[in-house]
């Protein structure tokens, strides 16, 4: 993290109206809370200064502690030792690689073209975008979709990219020619903003966008999407579909190719009811049979489909189909309507998607990465004869996950992901009869042969068994006060996956933890998808709790059956993460010895007024209904920080660029913690936006964090 990067500040926008309709209707706690509200204004002068003074502050009393030159020295020497796996995109005959590494932290994208057995050859650099950081002066991320839709068919040479300032969730969208490996001089091109834009065909882009007074949703993404003709003013381009003001937000994707290539709408009328719409070539718009309800993460298009798994019952073409059904959509109008749906594959109650990736389309095959019970596999289901065929794939080792990256959209072609906890980061291309490329093999970067991956269960509270991967040393240095570090996320339906040193445990920062003899644990809590939906709605609202009382009772498993102390368990997480970590840290401090609350909720209150808040109001309630006030209020960290209570230290990391979550649920919590007498280190940063925590681009904040765990734990 860079010292003393705030500039001066700049006047933001006052809540307004959106605070005063809250506090009308009963939805704001207390004066005493009130007293923190200056916090949440990101660019707020008052603001910016307190966060720069507090970050300035730990980072000095980091500095002092005994390991913290030889943690980033370790760090450092772990980055430069080898990349972390790139991301790959083959499109038709060729294949895009973005690689980020020591001397590039925020990427190049580069293109290779693909042999008879898929083998990519020589790659050829189109973006660097540190180059480009240094060119324009602007601190540059590059946003990384779906190029199947944000590269048009069938050369796939002109690409729209997204560009986000800072890395907030606002990007710059320009367009880009492969052949060339520049912008296009006169192309598309629109100022950054909440935006996406797909290819309809040459001249022409589906766009949604919130510039100016473009009307926006509360969570400030678009409200319009609109039909963009090439050599016309943004302004001018035709609306072709509304949401209604109350949706949380739409995307974009498409599907189809040549004539009968289409845009996809998905808008999201909360998280978890969601309509599917069509948009034709020249602007029509056609509503589909996709039933509502069905999951946000499990729903894909490739090839001509539009892949949805049902979260519950529904009758499709006349048919009674049970929740957790995967059904396909034909979106080529040829095709009668009554032919339109197929069943992908049915339940049977056992096996369930998997996190990210979980599900992947090509031409004729659907991919599904499949848990059960925390065994992972990959099955795969191919469409002939007008039926899907399931091959159900091998289990995985525990520990370890596969899953597909990413799919070709001119063939079934497949990037592959397999990794685990002791398994570096394999990624190959998978093709027609078998056929296998490799495209990156991930060098080991500690000695796996230390250690091993045990798959557990505790029961919770209510006597719900609760899965959860212990990654541990074979021979604790003290058994009984192992370190150890737990993790989760619990909501959305999203599930976390063994990965080998990958984002959600911090990358390559665990190591100097892993080698001092540390633990890891990630516990399959409640809220998440690990199995099914109905998994995630037992904690969902007013269930939010069985989510806490779940991770509560693997950590009390830990420390009843004599593996650990509670002075030796900490806890991290981002985002909803940063929520569970913050919450186990107020709820339960007799359980744990520091706590990691990374971009995190805090305030479920005012959460609709912070970020795109607004949107999480079906997973974790309508503060302005009394009754979901009083459940929010029962577990909101920010509401339960208590003067004079003992909590575990903290340490609060965040961006001021992150406009998703917002950076006062942080600075609120950090500065409610500090005048209740708490032990605190809050850090801020202006750039990462939600992904702020990143060893590549911020390794000082990286080894902060890790300096901080170690100290506290050991």
């Amino acid at each position: 993290m860079k010292k003393d990067v705030f500039p001066k500040a700049r006047t933001g926008k006052i809540l307004g109206m959106m605070a005063a309709t809250l506090l009308a209707s009963g939805g704001v706690a207390h004066a005493q809370d009130e007293r923190y509200q200056w916090l949440e204004e990101p660019q707020s002068a008052k603001a910016l200064s307190w966060a720069a003074e507090q970050t300035r502050a730990a980072q000095a009393r980091i500095a002092k502690l005994d390991d913290r030159a030889a943690i980033e020295a370790e760090l450092r020497a772990l980055l430069k030792a080898g990349d972390p796996p790139p991301q790959f995109y083959p499109l038709g005959d060729r294949i895009l690689r973005f690689r980020r590494s020591v001397a590039n932290p925020h990427g190049v994208l580069s293109i290779a073209s693909k042999d008879a057995n898929g083998k990519p050859g020589a790659w050829r650099d189109l973006l660097d975008v540190d180059a480009l950081r240094k060119a324009e002066g602007k601190p540059y991320e590059f946003h990384t979709y779906s190029f199947a839709d944000a590269c048009l068919a069938p050369d796939y040479n002109r690409c729209i990219f997204a560009l986000s300032p800072a890395g907030a969730d606002d990007v710059e969208l320009r367009e880009f020619d492969l052949a060339d490996g520049r912008f296009v001089a006169d192309g598309f091109r629109a100022p950054a903003s909440r935006a996406q834009a797909i290819w309809m065909d040459r001249d022409h882009l589906l766009i949604e966008h919130a510039l100016g007074d473009t009307p926006k949703l509360a969570t400030g993404w678009p409200t319009t999407v609109s039909l963009w003709t090439r050599g016309t003013p943004l302004e001018s381009a035709r609306i072709v579909y509304r949401a209604q003001p109350n949706d949380a937000i739409m995307t974009l994707s498409s599907a189809g190719s040549g004539g009968e290539r289409v845009g996809v709408i998905s808008r999201a009328i909360d998280y978890s009811n969601l309509e599917t719409l069509i948009v034709r070539g020249d602007g029509s718009v056609e509503t589909t049979a996709i039933p509502q309800r069905r999951s946000m993460l499990a729903f894909v298009t490739g090839g001509d489909w539009i892949v949805a798994q049902l979260a519950e019952d529904a009758t499709v073409a006349g048919k009674a189909l049970p929740a957790e059904t995967i059904v396909a959509y034909d979106v080529r109008r040829a095709t009668p309507a009554d032919k339109r749906f197929s069943v992908v594959a049915r339940p049977n109650g056992k096996d369930f998607l998997s996190g990210f990736n979980s599900l992947a389309a090509g031409r004729t095959t659907v991919r599904m990465a499949m848990d059960s019970r925390g065994v992972k596999r990959l099955d795969t289901a191919r469409f002939a004869n007008g039926a899907w065929t399931v091959t159900r794939g091998a289990a995985e080792p525990v520990g370890t996950s596969v899953s597909v990256a990413a799919t070709n959209p001119a063939s079934d072609d497949a990037v592959v992901q397999r990794t685990g906890y002791l398994l570096p980061t394999r990624l190959d291309l998978s093709g027609a009869g078998g056929r296998t490329a490799e495209l990156f093999a991930e060098k080991p970067v500690f000695d796996a042969s230390r250690f091993t991956v045990d798959l557990k269960t505790a029961r919770s509270k209510d006597g719900t068994e609760i899965d959860y991967y212990l990654l541990r040393p074979k021979s604790p240095a003290r058994p009984g006060e192992t370190p150890t570090l737990m993790t989760g996320y619990g909501a959305f339906a999203l599930s976390f996956t063994p990965g080998y040193l990958d984002a959600i445990v911090g990358g390559r920062s665990l190591v100097p933890w892993l080698t001092r003899g540390g633990a890891l644990v990630l516990p399959l809590i409640r809220g998440g998808g690990d199995r099914g939906e109905a998994w995630h709605l037992a904690a969902i609202r007013e269930k939010r709790q069985n989510s806490y009382d779940d991770f509560a009772a693997v950590s009390e498993a830990l420390i009843g059956e004599g593996f650990t102390k509670p002075k030796h368990l900490g806890v991290f997480g981002q985002s909803n993460g940063g929520l569970l970590a913050a919450t186990m840290g107020t709820q339960r401090p007799d359980l744990y010895g520091a706590i990691v609350s990374d971009v995190p909720l805090t305030d479920l209150i005012r959460m609709p007024l912070m970020g795109m808040g607004a949107a999480w109001t079906n997973e974790y309630g309508d503060p302005g209904d009394p009754v979901m006030a009083a459940a929010i209020k029962r577990y909101s960290p920010f509401q339960n920080v208590q003067a004079g209570k003992s909590y575990p230290p903290f340490m609060l990391t965040v961006a001021t660029s992150d406009n998703r979550v917002g950076p006062g649920h942080a600075r609120k919590m950090a500065a409610r913690l500090i005048d209740a007498g708490s032990e605190v280190y809050y850090l801020e940063d202006q750039e990462g936006g939600h992904g702020v925590s990143d060893p590549l681009s911020r390794p000082e904040l990286m080894a902060d964090r890790m300096t901080f765990l170690i100290d506290k734990l050991r």
